[in-house]
Parts: C-alpha cells; structure tokens; sequence
C-alpha cells in the first residue's frame, strides 16, 4: 500500500463517491442505477483507486463482485465526506439563484424613504434570506470601495462615464405647489411668466429656471427666491410652511395635498424632474439578491411614483 500522502495526491474524491454509492447500494449494477451510468462505469472508477492505493476494493464471487472488508471500510471512512461535498455543492447550486445576504443601497432620502421603503415588506417576505441596507444620501458613493451594491441616483441629464452598470427606473416628472397660507396671502400665478413676481422655493440643481410643459408647448421661466435646496423633503416642507411656490414629485406632494396643507400651482402645467436610475458594479452573473431587487424596483416604483 502506497504512503497517505501520494495515495491522497493521486485518489480523485468523485471515484470515492463511487465507491460510497456501492456501499449504499449493496452491488456494482445498483449503484450504476442508482448514478445513472453502465456497470463498466462504475468498475473503472473502482479499479481506478485499487490502482492508486494498492489494495483490493471488489473481489469477484459466484453472486457477482462484492467490495472486501477494505471496501467496506474506505466507504465507511469517505461517506461522511462525500455526503459533506454533496450538501455543499448543492447548496452552492441554490446560491447560484436564490436570493441571501446583505444588500447594501445608496439613495437620495426621499427615494428612500418614500419608494423604497414601501416596497420592501414584500420584497423581504418574498426573500427571507436577504437583508436590506439603505443609506441616505445625496454624495456620488464609490460603490466599490464603499461596499454598495446599488445606488439610485437622480440626475436631470446623463449620468458621466461609468465602468458602472445604470439602467433607467423611472423618470420623474414634478408640478408646482404653494402651501395654503401663502395661497390665502398671494393670488397665485395664472400662467407661467409670473411665476418671476412670486416668491419661489428654489431646486437649485436645476438653476435659477424651469422649464414647464403645459397646453402651449414647453415654455422657460426664471424663479427666484430666498429659499432653496437639494432636497425635496426641505423642499416640501418650505412649501407646506409657506415660504413661496416650489416643485415637488408627486410621491412627496400627494399625502400633503390630501391633508390640506398645500395646494396645487398651475395645474396645467409639468416640469421634467430628472431621471432616476439603478447603477451597480458590474458582473456576471448578477447576484440573484441585487438581480431580484432590481425588478422588484422597476415593476413597483413607476407606480408609486407616477401621477395616476
């Protein structure tokens, strides 16, 4: 018999599974069933480690060949480790599409608190090995370095050159609105040009103009105010406590219209809020977590965003 150390260089663990099978089964031609290949099969892999360990596996007898007390006991000694590789390497294949572990997202808050947010009980039902992160923020996250798996990002062009991976998710339009204790002070706009004479609640990556989109086509004006932000919760709530007229998605707007505390500005009229997309890292295959949150996104946020 050769030394351990060359017998375990040389024995390749998918003829000792072999051998386990045989064991298990009680004969060559059930443990080819069993595998699904011909008994010739299943005897080279046999005589394959007899060579490599320079001992008897099979010996023949009159009822057919029958593994020796050496067989029985090398399957004996391998099983526990063929059954471990088998539970792992099926477990693998079940990583390979199910959804599990951390998912760690960026987004701006009011996305995530008011798009995301909603959406993950389902989500997180339908996926009970996945946890969800999400952190807040207006910041270009480096999501690699950082250890992000997806970030939404709202942009009112396109997005800069990437190595990243962005696909769209939605494109967010926004109406103008005043909270009803500036509408009850200040006779509101009738069209867009004098929207100039009132004060405005500034969304000041979009500069100091807006473009409308109304009956007549689309029409660019010039706001000013003393207020603004890059937020649209600070912006919602300057509009709510009166500060001047500003623009808001309607995500954000239709919970404070329905309880009275503002009111909608030039109702004929929309501005183009940007688009958001889901960027990630690239990779092949996607990881099922990102890959499944990723639809679950794009099939219910249109809804929650959208006007109806």
């Amino acid at each position: 018999m050769r030394p351990p150390s060359e017998q375990l260089q040389r024995t390749r663990f998918d003829e000792l599974g072999v051998l386990v099978v045989v064991a298990e089964s009680g004969s060559l031609s059930a443990a080819a069933g069993r595998l699904g290949v011909p008994k010739s099969t299943v005897g080279r892999a046999i005589a394959r480690i007899e060579e490599d360990l320079g001992v008897t596996l099979v010996r023949r007898m009159a009822r057919g060949p029958a593994l020796t007390e050496q067989g029985r006991a090398l399957a004996s000694l391998s099983a526990p480790h063929v059954t471990a590789l088998r539970d792992a390497t099926a477990a693998l294949g079940r990583e390979a599409v199910e959804a599990y572990g951390l998912l760690r997202v960026t987004a701006p808050s009011d996305v995530g608190a008011h798009l995301i947010a909603p959406l993950l009980p389902a989500f997180l039902a339908r996926h009970p090995r996945v946890r969800v992160e999400v952190e807040h923020t207006l910041r270009v996250v480096d999501l690699v370095r950082e250890g992000f798996d997806l970030a939404i990002r709202l942009t009112l062009g396109r997005l800069p050159p990437s190595t990243l991976i962005a696909r769209k998710l939605m494109r967010m339009n926004l109406a103008l609105y005043a909270g009803v204790g500036y509408a009850a002070q200040r006779d509101l706009p009738k069209h867009p040009g004098e929207l100039a004479k009132h004060d405005n609640v500034v969304f000041y990556p979009g500069g100091n103009s807006l473009v409308l989109e109304g009956p007549k086509g689309i029409v660019k004006v010039a706001v000013a105010g003393r207020a603004a932000g890059n937020d649209f919760f600070f912006l919602r709530e300057a509009i709510a406590a009166g500060v001047g007229i500003g623009p808001l998605p309607w995500f954000l707007a239709s919970d404070e219209l329905a309880a009275g505390r503002i009111v909608r500005v030039l109702p004929d009229h929309r501005a183009a809020g940007g688009t958001a997309y889901m960027v990630y890292p690239p990779a092949k295959p996607l990881a099922p977590k990102l890959a499944k949150f990723c639809a679950h996104l794009s099939e219910h946020v249109p809804r929650l965003a959208v006007q109806p």
